[in-house]
């Protein structure tokens, strides 16, 4: 305890980040936006017509992606998720550098009524990780 008492602002700190973890997993869940690893990712890619869509800025899209992925960065979502409307009956997976932020834009597919919208656990990095192939612009 007195530990805790010495160090009392690494522990709000720490307390902050779990509860951000938490209110981030909740709101995914309460929505619908489930994770899939990268085996499920391309089993929906190839078997069912799926969509990668990356997240991330264009810079990073540019530099590397999954193959196939459609590039709508998080802050452009709004204006180009209209460019998605053919897609919205398919399985969507959408991606961003390393998971942490894809929830957010899953929600709002969901939202804009996407069927099928799952989250990439893990993101690019872990994709890359795996030894997954990519493509570059």
């Amino acid at each position: 305890m007195e530990f805790i008492t010495d160090n009392w602002i690494l522990f709000a700190a720490l307390a902050a980040v779990i509860g951000w973890i938490l209110m981030s997993e909740l709101g995914r869940v309460a929505l619908g936006v489930q994770q899939v690893d990268a085996t499920e990712a391309t089993r929906l890619y190839n078997k069912q017509d799926g969509l990668f869509v990356d997240v991330r800025p264009e810079a990073e899209f540019n530099k590397g992606h999954l193959p196939g992925a459609v590039s709508v960065p998080e802050g452009k979502l709004e204006p180009r998720h209209k460019r998605l409307q053919k897609q919205k009956q398919k399985p969507v997976v959408v991606y961003c550098s390393n998971g942490m932020t894809a929830g957010k834009a899953g929600r709002a597919l969901k939202q804009n009524g996407f069927e099928q919208v799952m989250q990439l656990k893990g993101g690019y990095d872990g994709w890359t990780g795996a030894g997954l192939p990519t493509e570059n612009k």
